[in-house]
């Protein structure tokens, strides 16, 4: 799966991000993570379904997800105040937002 959106291009089969001219490091949670938004687009994924999707079968915290998307949102050069691909649905998960991609 190949889906441009803003500067990026993320290429699920390369298992990569491009940023403009250059790669942006994922790590592998992050990746998934993201590939699991953009699958899913324009619908939002539930927390529980992420945790089960990037530790499956292991219990983790909370923060260990607020973390994935924290790092996500630093390499996407956004915040959670004003988001531009990764949107929370208080209460529920994350969604991206697939407006213009």
């Amino acid at each position: 799966m190949r889906v441009r959106f803003g500067d990026f291009v993320f290429d699920s089969g390369r298992r990569e991000l491009r940023a403009g001219s250059g790669i942006a490091h994922l790590t592998p949670k992050a990746f998934l993570l993201l590939q699991a938004l953009i699958e899913a687009r324009p619908q939002a994924v539930s927390k529980e379904y992420l945790y089960g999707h990037l530790w499956p079968g292991t219990f983790v915290s909370d923060s260990n997800l607020n973390t994935i998307v924290s790092v996500l949102r630093i390499v996407l050069g956004e915040d959670a105040r004003h988001p531009r691909w990764i949107k929370t649905v208080y209460g529920f998960g994350y969604a991206f937002n697939a407006e213009g991609v």
